[in-house]
């Protein structure tokens, strides 16, 4: 049941109807079973899985509080949850490329023996929600928070579904005060549901799915190219996984305003970040800022005796975790090292860059900063597309191989105006977020104009979605 379908329209009508026609107390319930139903839709497995694991860090939540006044013993459940937690998504996610990897390392050393393979299908949503999960353990051992003693409530906060499959990571102390304050039908709040998830489906099926297509043929065949196919793969592939994951983003927001419900935001214009820790402030927010406060803060803090050192190995360890989060590969290892890298540069040069950025127009440095940040991430996202660190290898040390400028070397987008049209309304936004950047509110521009106006964009956008349809019905991020 995927946001671009029409089962989802009806899912979410009925869940609608039931959740403003039942008393407060009840909605948090409302809303847990129509999660479940909806993780059912894809998996009745799945579907008991994330029951048994909520109801694990339900109860662990609950304990840990219960022994608040006793170190000893809340520190034994601590890490008793912590490692419950981790060892759940080690073994889904990562058991199977443990084995390949030893096996490998076998094969090299002349060892013949194998471990054996193991058959498991990953449970869908478990990333998001495991991280959801120890951050809420987390706070509660760390005094910040209590246990949530409504499990229906606990249980949206994890399971819910306008964010289960592709996130954003959410703060149980943002979601649960949201909870507590359902109140009745809001009709500001459900027109900006509906405008976001709206805005989301554009960008998502006439921008996102009509880059995929190029993207997705050079990395599946990337053997078969060199030049200009690699290059202008490298400058789309950025913009399309942007505009996948930030139209998933938007449906999600844009369905939990629906219920009155604010989840947190995964982009802030990041093609306009100046440096590459600018661009992890502004890119998959809810995953770098988990991040940055539960492992690379409290890191620093514990080692600050180390001073710089601590400060790298940190970043460096927070990146590696952000590597291995989004997969089991050596490709993930690798992006998150070159972020690790890059930011450490950052660090150690900033009093430099600044003193040599003084001498130069502040426009022309905005600008110059901005492509190269664009630019270091293009070659990032090679290893986050590549089926391995050798075709990664490939697809960099072949770009400017064989480069010829003839209707041969474009054939795999000349046949496509659609692709051609979605750079066009890429451009459009890019603008827009410009303007927006420089505090030019044009959301609220809009919104004041007569209703003939404002339903021309609407339609616009509904009747570009429709022609622009396609048979790709899911996003890129579900399969982390």
């Amino acid at each position: 049941m995927f946001f671009l379908s029409y089962i989802y329209l009806v899912f979410i009508i009925i869940t609608f109807l039931f959740y403003y026609s039942v008393k407060n107390k009840y909605k948090s319930y409302v809303l847990f079973s129509s999660s479940i139903v909806f993780i059912a839709a894809f998996s009745l497995q799945v579907a008991i899985f994330s029951l048994l694991f909520t109801s694990l860090n339900y109860f662990l939540g609950l304990m840990l509080d219960r022994f608040s006044n006793k170190h000893g013993i809340k520190t034994k459940l601590f890490w008793m949850s912590i490692a419950l937690d981790v060892g759940i998504l080690a073994f889904f996610k990562y058991i199977i490329f443990f084995s390949e990897s030893i096996n490998s390392l076998f094969s090299v050393l002349g060892i013949y023996s194998q471990l054996p393979y193991l058959s498991l299908i990953i449970p869908i949503g478990i990333s998001y929600y495991t991280f959801q999960a120890l951050g809420y353990i987390i706070r509660i051992n760390r005094g910040s928070e209590k246990a949530e003693q409504d499990f229906g409530a606990f249980a949206t906060y994890l399971l819910f579904f306008p964010k289960f499959l592709s996130g954003p990571v959410e703060r149980s102390n943002h979601f649960f005060p949201q909870m507590k304050k359902q109140g009745s039908f809001d009709r500001d709040s459900v027109a900006q549901g509906l405008r976001l998830f709206l805005w989301g489906l554009f960008k998502k099926i006439v921008i996102a799915n009509n880059l995929y297509e190029p993207v997705s043929q050079v990395y599946n065949g990337v053997h078969n190219y060199t030049g200009i196919s690699l290059i202008i793969v490298l400058l789309v592939q950025t913009i399309y996984i942007y505009f996948d994951f930030s139209g998933y983003t938007d449906m999600a927001l844009g369905s939990a305003k629906i219920f009155g419900i604010n989840l947190i935001d995964n982009f802030n214009r990041p093609f306009l970040a100046r440096s590459i820790s600018e661009f992890w402030r502004r890119w998959h927010i809810s995953l770098s800022s988990w991040c940055n406060d539960f492992i690379y803060n409290p890191f620093i803090v514990k080692y600050r005796r180390f001073g710089n050192l601590a400060v790298i190995t940190g970043i460096f360890l927070t990146f590696f975790i952000v590597g291995i989060w989004h997969g089991a590969n050596w490709t993930f290892v690798v992006l998150g090292v070159l972020q690790g890298i890059a930011i450490v540069y950052e660090f150690y040069t900033k009093r430099f860059r600044l003193k040599v950025a003084a001498r130069f127009p502040k426009s022309i440095v905005n600008t110059l900063s901005r492509l190269m940040v664009f630019l270091f991430m293009s070659v990032s996202m090679v290893f986050f597309f590549s089926n391995s660190v050798a075709d990664a290898w490939y697809f960099i040390s072949h770009l400017f191989a064989g480069i010829r400028f003839d209707l041969k070397a474009f054939s795999f987008i000349n046949t496509r105006p659609e692709f051609l049209f979605a750079l066009f309304c890429f451009v459009m936004l890019f603008i827009i977020e410009i303007l927006n950047e420089k505090d030019k509110d044009l959301l609220s521009l809009y919104l004041k104009q007569p209703i003939w106006i404002r339903w021309t964009g609407y339609l616009t956008c509904l009747m570009l979605i429709y022609l622009f349809r396609s048979d790709i019905g899911t996003f890129y991020y579900m399969r982390f």
